[in-house]
């Protein structure tokens, strides 16, 4: 599928950089069916393999001038993606695990029960008991994301984890 620019004539969308016909756009149209096909064999889907070779082709555009061998470049861009790719599978995976050995642990509380539970926390012990349980982040990134100290990652962890036990016991 060949870009048009507003006027008709070939072109990019605005604000991107135009390549010309030889270069990038070439290398674009000879490695694209190869790239589809190893992350395809690598993901075991057609489509996210689709998805990962269009993703890599953009990283190679963007150092396609500086890398020696583009080619090569693009089949180690598509394995770290598909690598990716089975990586955060396998952590939804755990997550719904999680979130099934979870609701058999409370007993009679279902999942969307304990979803509910989670929602009356207040907002920053609700964002700090997501991201930790369900997210897999770290104190040191969640401190980040909500401006504060870890200690108070903590301290907020801490008074969230007393009041889900309090109303969980509540509930039964």
């Amino acid at each position: 599928m060949a870009l048009r620019g507003v006027d008709g004539s070939p072109g990019s969308p605005v604000g991107e950089r135009t390549v010309p016909e030889g270069g990038y756009v070439a290398f674009y149209r000879r490695e694209y069916p190869g790239a589809v096909r190893l992350a395809g064999l690598l993901t075991g889907s057609g489509s996210a393999g689709e998805d990962i070779a269009q993703e890599a082709l953009i990283a190679v555009r963007n150092r396609f001038d500086d890398v020696d061998n583009p080619a090569a470049y693009l089949r180690g861009v598509v394995v770290n993606r598909c690598r990716h790719w089975h990586r955060d599978r396998a952590q939804a995976h755990r997550r719904l695990e999680l979130l099934r050995t979870n609701s058999i642990v409370v007993g009679e509380l279902g999942a969307s029960d304990l979803t509910d539970v989670v929602g009356k926390l207040p907002f920053r012990q609700r964002v700090v008991i997501v991201s930790r349980y369900w997210g897999d982040w770290n104190e040191a990134e969640i401190a980040e994301m909500l401006g504060c100290r870890i200690g108070t990652v903590k301290s907020l962890a801490s008074r969230a984890m007393a009041t889900l036990r309090r109303q969980l016991r509540d509930a039964d």
